[in-house]
């Protein structure tokens, strides 16, 4: 930084020597040029006031003389003629002496304006000067962070390379193992099928099996069959009658205790699942509604006054959740999803305490347990 101050401080020291320089050169022959004339002026002036001694000798000696000689009368008239001319001459040269010196004065001025222009100059050199050092720094700087922003691009660049090719690892990986697991439940579709259709062919021999012996089931099961053809009859024709009971047409032992209402307004409306869902079921103690959907997730749902707020998401189900439901304390929350299996989570810390897998023994001994005490037809899900 001194240095560049002690380079521009000689630069217009050096400025100002040529300028003084090329204007002593401008004005050196006008200066001599007046001196001269000012040193003939004064030299005629001298001359002239010798002249006027001399005349007035002259004059006093042609008085003394009284008429004198038409000579000196001549000498008289040829110096009076010169002391004319150098009168004309001096009158001249004080004319230029004039202009001259209005000339110098103009110059001068013009002079002290081209000094103060070189002063605003100089003042505006030195602050861009400090501008441009000020720049400097400045781009500087920019040049280190770009480079430095550079190398870090880079590094970012191989990361998400590096993360590209994990991710396209990782798909892979998602597909192979959707594949199989696809593969998994075809096979494990195909095996809950024979168990079923073995089943079914067990109890249709254990039935033919009891009819052969006891000719009195065939007669209860014919007889069980036309109830529940008759029940289901009178519950369809229920369900298509749409009209109100009134009051005097309920006894007792009959017909609903009272009217149900269809609701005709929304109270709340929100997005519960990504997509299905496939059970609501209300808390018994809060203002809590669980929701399961097709996204394998149990949510919990906190309605008050027209508005909806999440309280939680239960997670662990490894397929759609087709059921859910909490204890008599509310504390608990059962859920039953499309992998076989039914959890159970607590409301309050929201983790998963049990997770029952079924298996198809134990779907086949409950199917065959109903079947011995209820009915004899199988269905499979």
């Amino acid at each position: 930084m001194a240095t560049a101050e002690f380079n521009w401080r000689e630069d217009i020291l050096t400025k100002l020597q040529e300028r003084n320089r090329f204007q002593t050169n401008c004005f050196q022959d006008l200066i001599a040029q007046h001196n001269k004339i000012f040193d003939n002026a004064n030299a005629l002036k001298y001359e002239n006031l010798q002249l006027s001694i001399q005349n007035e000798n002259l004059r006093s000696q042609g008085d003394r003389v009284g008429g004198g000689d038409s000579r000196l009368h001549d000498k008289i008239q040829g110096l009076e003629q010169k002391l004319l001319t150098q009168q004309e001459e001096l009158t001249e040269l004080h004319r230029r002496k004039g202009e001259n010196s209005q000339q110098i004065i103009d110059l001068n001025a013009k002079l002290q304006e081209k000094e103060k222009l070189l002063v605003t100059k100089d003042i505006s050199l030195a602050e861009n000067a400090a501008k441009i050092t000020s720049l400097q720094a400045e781009i500087a700087l920019f040049t280190r962070n770009n480079n430095e922003l550079k190398v870090l691009n880079e590094a970012l660049r191989d990361e998400h390379q590096a993360l590209h090719l994990a991710y396209t690892a990782l798909e892979d990986k998602i597909r192979k193992a959707q594949d199989e697991n696809r593969q998994l439940l075809d096979r494990l579709m195909k095996y809950k099928t024979k168990d079923a259709d073995k089943m079914n062919e067990e109890n249709e021999n254990f039935l033919n099996e009891g009819t052969k012996h006891f000719p009195s089931v065939r007669s209860t099961f014919g007889l069980f069959r036309k109830r529940f053809a008759k029940m289901q009859k009178e519950i369809e024709e229920a369900c298509k009658d749409t009209r109100g009971v009134s009051p005097e047409d309920l006894q007792e032992g009959f017909g609903p205790a009272s009217q149900s209402t269809i609701p005709t307004k929304v109270g709340v409306k929100f997005d519960a699942h990504d997509g299905e869902v496939n059970a609501v079921k209300w808390s018994p103690v809060d203002r809590l509604v669980a929701t399961g959907g097709a996204d394998r997730k149990v949510k919990l749902w906190e309605i008050s006054k027209g508005t909806c707020e999440s309280k939680g998401i239960l997670v662990g189900s490894n397929a759609g959740v087709m059921a859910v439901d909490f204890d008599s304390s509310g504390t608990l929350i059962l859920g039953a999803s499309n992998d076989y299996a039914s959890r159970v989570w607590t409301v309050a810390d929201q983790r998963l305490r049990v997770s029952r897998i079924f298996t198809a023994e134990q779907r086949g001994r409950s199917l065959s347990r109903s079947l011995r005490t209820n009915t004899g037809v199988v269905t499979t899900s």
